[in-house]
């Protein structure tokens, strides 16, 4: 009698047990890259928005592993299903015909970078269209800064990574490169000597404010449940307070 009131009593327990905890933990990949100090693979927790993203998931019941790939690959290996998805991604429409996304994370704040004898003020984004604007393969810069691209209003140069974009700004070859504001002082302070940066200035108003999500490649067969189990980690990290207290901590690791 004793045994069997046992077994109902662990029977019950289990119950209560929310199902994402029942299980053995979902394992996905993810797709990362260097864009410090959001990610990095040399950064404390692989950066703050890495860290962020593990954490949600974690909440969850959902274990992250990541993989490193250079800019303009990372977001293609999720499009293409070769990894379960990728992280720090903004919403484009070409974009959504291959991912799905989560609530947004982070948000970056893009302003144009610029030489200090060399300032380009603007009202509307069209007013740059005399200026040669850097932009990096792989990223999205707005729809209203697409389409002025499209229609040829503003004059873009590629190239394959940030650092090169703003090695061309030294050097004098485009006038402006966009770039989310903290990243680029990274960028500026970790690989340039102190009478390169004191050429460069960043604008104060932003042209952006970029929402950036994890995405999930759509064909995925748990891809919705994924979608579903970060959006309520995430939620869930705000709420404790643990969000904010990530952010400062792994900041202040990679800043020491």
């Amino acid at each position: 009698m004793k045994l069997n009131l046992l077994c109902r009593t662990i029977a019950f327990s289990l119950m209560l047990v929310p199902l994402s905890y029942a299980s053995d933990p979902i394992k996905i990949r993810l797709s990362n890259q260097e864009w410090a100090p959001y990610m990095g693979k040399d950064l404390a927790e692989f950066g703050i928005l890495s860290k962020l993203v593990f954490e949600a998931f974690a909440r969850e019941n959902v274990q992250v592993s990541y993989e490193f790939y250079p800019n303009n690959r990372t977001l293609e290996v999720a499009r293409k299903g070769i990894l379960d998805g990728s992280f720090g991604w903004a919403i484009s429409a070409e974009r959504q015909k291959d991912l799905l996304y989560t609530d947004p994370v982070l948000s970056a704040n893009m302003v144009f970078f610029e030489r200090i004898n060399d300032k380009k003020p603007w009202k509307k984004l069209s007013d740059l269209k005399n200026n040669r604007i850097g932009v990096t393969l792989g990223n999205y810069y707005s729809d209203e800064f697409a389409l002025l691209e499209k229609q040829k209003i503003l004059n873009t140069d590629r190239a394959a990574d940030d650092l090169t974009g703003f090695r061309k700004l030294i050097a004098g070859h485009i006038d402006l490169f966009p770039i989310d504001v903290e990243v680029g002082q990274y960028l500026l302070q970790q690989n340039f000597p102190p009478e390169k940066r004191v050429q460069i200035t960043w604008q104060k108003q932003s042209f952006w404010l970029a929402p950036m999500h994890v995405v999930i490649w759509n064909k995925h067969p748990r891809g919705k449940e994924l979608i579903a189990r970060f959006n309520s980690g995430l939620k869930k990290l705000k709420a404790s307070g643990d969000f904010q207290k990530i952010v400062d901590e792994t900041r202040n690791k990679i800043n020491q």
